[in-house]
């Protein structure tokens, strides 16, 4: 190495290492950041597939009724009917959590 050059992996002192080790932090953060968005997006995958899995368990049986109401009037429009539709929540499965079973005898 030659005398007035500086080694490859040296920097300038104090004030270069504080702005390292803060761009360090920075980079830590944001690796953490995607590591949990990675994580997020492969369980949702996951969910995904499980809610498509629920959802074809209900339309099976759907598209067999609408087969059966075709059958019986051809000029049944489905679409309307599936727009006239208003959604809501399934309804729970299973036992009611013990404060709602009290509070409705009450």
């Amino acid at each position: 190495m030659r005398r007035g050059t500086q080694g490859r992996g040296r920097r300038k002192a104090p004030a270069d290492l504080r702005k390292l080790e803060e761009e360090l932090q920075l980079l830590k953060q944001r690796q953490a950041e995607l590591r949990q968005q990675i994580r997020r997006i492969r369980n949702s995958a996951g969910e995904i597939r499980k809610l498509e899995e629920k959802l074809e368990k209900y339309l099976a049986p759907a598209k067999w009724i609408v087969e059966q109401i075709k059958q019986l009037r051809p000029d049944w429009d489905e679409t309307r009917f599936y727009q006239s539709v208003q959604p809501r929540q399934p309804a729970r499965r299973g036992r009611r959590p013990r404060a709602e079973v009290q509070a409705g005898q009450g």
